[in-house]
């Protein structure tokens, strides 16, 4: 019995023993891959530098190569052509054209608006149809109004030849200030001008003192005769009469607030088979009547 404890213990202490050895193995193989893992976690944090990279000849040359401040700082911020809807790179230049009223080359544009016109052929294609732009024989880009004018002499003379009227939105870009000149010949009373509802905009007419048709004797003392009453809702009334429709109001119609109404108290409905009278504790404070007369 004592050999098979004797066996046993040796057996258990050579198990402990190898166990303790391969611990210490462990224990040193875990600083060297710690250490490794630490600094691959370093080369790629945020505050890591990337490694220097090679010079590339296809690069755009900097300011201390020879060229320009100003061409590398446009080559710099200009955008490739498919980066900007072509909608906003055409209307960028026509409004740099309106506001600036000159002919200008294609580089002019380019360092203006930031747009290649000759090197983009989409920008260019649609410049080439629109209706607003004047592309020069010299290759020049021109703002090209509805109507050529210069001065409110010419917006006067436009109107005198327009006996049927000329939209005022349609000369409102003709040059600058020409908003300021229509309303000047408004005030001088040069012009008639008239709201157009349906086209949301003002029509101006020539006024001329010869009259355009030659009235009669009769239509004048029917004019004369006809009496319009005093009162406004006679004469709207007087108008449906007529079945003449009413003009459409330039200014919207003001809304009338009614004062609230009063709201009335509902009578609330009495149940008599659960009605009971305990709001009335007075009736409960002496005995119990035997009968009710």
């Amino acid at each position: 019995m004592s050999n098979k404890l004797n066996n046993a213990l040796e057996l258990w202490k050579e198990k402990m023993a190898l166990q303790q050895a391969q611990s210490v193995k462990r224990a040193e193989k875990k600083p060297a891959s710690r250490k490794s893992g630490a600094a691959s976690k370093a080369g790629s944090g945020r505050n890591s530098k990337p490694p220097a990279a090679a010079f590339d000849a296809t690069m755009p040359p900097g300011p201390a190569t020879g060229q320009s401040k100003q061409d590398w700082r446009t080559a710099k911020v200009q955008k490739p052509a498919s980066a900007v809807p072509i909608g906003k790179q055409l209307k960028d230049v026509v409004d740099h054209l309106e506001s600036s009223r000159k002919a200008l080359t294609a580089e002019e544009l380019r360092e203006a608006v930031q747009h290649d016109v000759v090197g983009n052929k989409e920008l260019y294609d649609v410049l080439a149809i629109n209706p607003k732009i004047r592309i020069n024989p010299d290759g020049r880009y021109e703002y090209k109004p509805s109507h050529e004018l210069q001065n409110v002499d010419e917006v006067l003379t436009l109107v005198s030849k327009h006996p049927h009227g000329v939209m005022a939105g349609q000369i409102k870009d003709a040059y600058k200030g020409v908003s300021e000149d229509v309303k000047r010949l408004k005030e001088e009373g040069k012009v008639w001008c008239i709201h157009n509802a349906s086209e949301k905009d003002d029509v101006l007419f020539p006024k001329d003192a010869t009259p355009l048709i030659t009235l009669t004797q009769d239509l004048v003392d029917l004019w004369h005769a006809t009496k319009v009453p005093e009162d406004p809702a006679q004469v709207i009334e007087e108008l449906q009469k007529a079945k003449l429709p009413a003009a459409p109001r330039k200014v919207a119609r003001k809304r009338v607030v009614l004062p609230p109404k009063e709201s009335k108290k509902r009578k609330r409905a009495v149940n008599l088979a659960t009605a009971t009278n305990q709001h009335m504790p007075e009736l409960f404070a002496g005995a119990m009547p035997l009968q009710i007369d």
